[in-house]
């Protein structure tokens, strides 16, 4: 078989028009021991159509009964072939064609079990206009504390720890947040901090939109309290580190 070295999960419902960015951007990657899982749900738009296109190309798997996004990735995990598994959601894109190149190569050199980078947020409609920088740092356990973590499209995971570590389905908007904290807080695991970009993101997301903040709030305070005890200092040092990524743009 193959030898995979790096998986690719996108999830998508109602992907269209910017699920095209996404598939070219993943197409124009260097790296040629990779794979690109596709799971998508039941779509309003030209979603479907546009993945029959790819049904020889890429892994296309249906989700019929994920009652969230974390349910969906949870399937392409347990699909997945590669050595590291890695996000690209339906709407992202990666900064350059040599992107996985660079993460596999640094995984390897650090020999880690994590890696992490920085990400960038762009007009939904003008990937040239950055409006926040989500600059990444190195890790420790007391940053966790005071609300840190890493971007979550830009975290690779080595396969047989993220196949043991699968998202929690009852957050639906901030189940990336337990799942992070999960792997940053366990002791055993080698974190590297790798300093590039290595997503970007269009604004306007389930955690990015206003009608959800209320409800992300709740769902953050819910997880904080499971790992630290001044859990609500945690989601408002939380918030506000989001809050300097609008003042540190490069």
């Amino acid at each position: 078989m193959k030898n995979i070295k790096v998986s690719v999960i996108s999830v998508v419902k109602n992907g269209m028009p910017f699920l095209e960015d996404a598939f070219k951007s993943y197409d124009n990657q260097t790296l040629e021991d990779k794979e690109h899982i596709v799971v998508y749900s039941n779509s309003e738009d030209e979603t479907e159509s546009f993945l029959k296109k790819f049904e020889n190309k890429k892994k296309i798997i249906k989700d019929e009964y994920s009652t969230n996004k974390f349910g969906s990735i949870n399937i392409g995990i347990k699909e997945a072939k590669g050595e590291i598994i890695g996000l690209l959601h339906a709407d992202d894109v990666y900064p350059n064609s040599c992107t996985l190149d660079k993460v596999y190569k640094f995984y390897k050199n650090q020999n880690a079990d994590v890696i992490y980078g920085d990400i960038k947020f762009c007009k939904k409609n003008n990937l040239k206009k950055t409006i926040r920088f989500w600059k990444s740092d190195y890790f420790s356990f007391k940053k966790l504390r005071f609300g840190w973590m890493p971007p979550h499209t830009s975290i690779y995971v080595k396969k047989e720890i993220i196949k043991n570590n699968l998202y929690n389905t009852k957050f639906p908007i901030s189940g990336d947040y337990e799942f992070i904290l999960n792997l940053f807080l366990n002791n055993s695991l080698k974190k590297i901090y790798f300093e590039k970009v290595l997503c970007i993101m269009r604004s306007g997301g389930d955690s990015t939109r206003i009608s959800g903040l209320v409800k992300k709030f709740k769902e953050d305070i819910a997880i904080s309290k499971k790992f630290f005890s001044y859990y609500y200092l945690t989601v408002i040092f939380k918030i506000l580190r989001k809050i300097s990524q609008f003042f540190i743009l490069k």
